[in-house]
């Protein structure tokens, strides 16, 4: 349906997106990133309400309504832009501590899945050709943002579960994060979104 505002005229989408990552600038202010500069902080805040506000409506059933609340589209949990987003920013900070060379791995190192959280991710990872078949097959950009979801909780559950730096299956799952990000990261593109290396 028509998003209205309490004085029945119709919301400007600039208005809404401003909104948006005013909001976003707040959350991020509140979770006290010393290490950030103001515009630093400033672009996060930006790239996350933006992204949020896509995810949302990307993230429902094209024929159906939705409630338009910035506060669960940019909550850091459920099936949302910043959910996913943080997966891959993750990934990223594991890469910076261990430093490694992943273009030297990818010849050297094999994917040794020991762990039912490792196969879990693996075997998610691994399905992304198929849910792009569907995406395009039905034009449902929901089933995407759900795939998206469904990684994002796996890898979550695997970096509580499964220390990669300094362990000796360190190399073997730096490359197994390496795939989640390439895939999340090519997701978030096929929707317009912006991953962020740091929030």
């Amino acid at each position: 349906k028509k998003f209205q505002t309490r004085a029945c005229d119709t919301e400007r989408l600039i208005d809404l997106l401003n909104s948006a990552i005013n909001k976003a600038q707040e959350i991020l202010s509140a979770r006290n990133y010393t290490d950030a500069t103001p515009d630093e902080l400033a672009h996060m805040a930006h790239v996350l309400g933006i992204n949020a506000v896509k995810y949302s409506d990307l993230a429902c059933h094209r024929t159906g309504d939705y409630v338009f609340s910035l506060d669960r589209m940019l909550q850091f949990e459920g099936n949302t832009a910043a959910f996913v987003c943080y997966a891959y920013v993750r990934v990223q900070s594991i890469k910076r501590k261990i430093g490694a060379n992943l273009e030297q791995l990818l010849h050297s190192t094999k994917i040794d899945l020991q762990t039912a959280e490792e196969v879990e991710l693996a075997l998610q990872t691994v399905q992304f050709a198929e849910i792009l078949d569907d995406f395009v097959n039905e034009l449902l950009p929901h089933r995407l943002t759900e795939y998206l979801y469904r990684l994002a909780e796996k890898f979550h559950t695997f970096f509580h579960n499964c220390r990669v730096e300094g362990t000796e299956q360190q190399n073997s799952r730096i490359l197994l994060c390496e795939a989640v990000a390439r895939v999340l990261a090519q997701g978030f593109e096929l929707l317009g979104l912006k991953p962020l290396e740091k929030m």
